[in-house]
C-alpha cells in the first residue's frame, strides 16, 4: 500500500534566514528508550542554555535576564515534550533515528523532532491532531487531564503538546512521510515555532 506525504498545519520549509542550526539524533535500538529518557540519561534541558547563548542580551533593557530565562525554559520544555511525544509513538522495531532539529533567528526558534511510527500509531496521532485543530486546545487539555485520571495509557494524553500550545503560544505543525525501507512505517516530524 502506497502512502503519500501529508502535511498538517503550517509546515513551511525553512526560509534560509536562520542564523544558527543544531541537529541531534540518536538510535532507539542502541538501548531501550525508557532507559535513556529524562533522569536516565536523555534530557533536552541543555538546549535551552544553547539557544540563549546565541540570542543578544541587551544590557540596558529592563527585565533582559528574566526574558532570557523565559526563553531558556520555553525551549527546554518544548524540546523535552516533543521528544517525549516522539518516543511514545516511536516504533521500536526499526532503526529510524529520533532526531531534533533546531533553527534560530532573531524572530523565532523552530524545533522539529522526527521519528518512525507505525501506520496504526500514525492514525491515532492524526486523530489527536484533528481534535486539536477542530477544537480549543485549552478545552482539550482539560478533557485529556480528566481522561488521564481514568485511563493509564501513556500514549493517550499528548498533554505536553497541548501545554506547548496553551502555555507557550507555539505554532505546531506535522509532516507524515512514507519510509522507503519499511512499508508499514511512516516518519512523522512534529514542528513547534516559538516567536521571540
Amino acid at each position: 500500500m502506497s502512502i503519500d506525504s501529508q502535511i498538517i498545519g503550517d509546515f513551511t520549509p525553512p526560509s534560509g534566514r536562520h542564523d544558527e542550526y543544531l541537529i541531534l539524533a540518536f538510535s532507539p535500538l542502541i538501548s531501550p528508550l525508557r532507559d535513556r529518557w529524562r533522569n536516565n540519561g536523555l534530557s533536552a534541558d541543555f538546549l535551552g542554555d544553547y539557544v540563549i547563548t546565541f540570542l543578544p542580551k541587551p544590557s540596558n533593557a529592563p527585565n533582559a535576564e528574566t526574558r532570557q530565562n523565559e526563553i531558556k525554559h520555553a525551549v527546554a520544555y518544548v524540546v523535552n515534550e516533543l521528544l517525549e511525544n516522539a518516543m511514545k509513538y516511536h516504533d521500536n522495531q526499526v532503526d529510524i533515528p529520533i532526531s531534533i532539529h533546531m533553527e534560530l533567528n532573531s524572530e523565532q526558534i523552530t524545533v522539529s523532532v522526527r521519528n518512525g511510527i507505525s501506520i496504526a500509531q500514525a492514525e491515532r496521532y492524526r486523530t489527536f491532531i484533528g481534535d486539536v485543530l477542530r477544537g480549543d486546545p485549552g478545552d482539550l487539555l482539560i478533557q485529556r487531564l480528566e481522561e488521564g485520571a481514568k485511563c493509564n495509557l501513556p500514549n493517550h494524553s499528548c498533554l505536553g503538546l497541548l501545554t506547548i500550545l496553551n502555555d507557550y503560544g507555539a505554532k505546531l505543525s506535522w509532516r507524515f512521510d512514507p519510509d522507503a525501507g519499511h512499508p508499514a512505517i511512516q516518519t512523522v516530524t512534529t514542528r513547534a515555532v516559538l516567536e521571540l
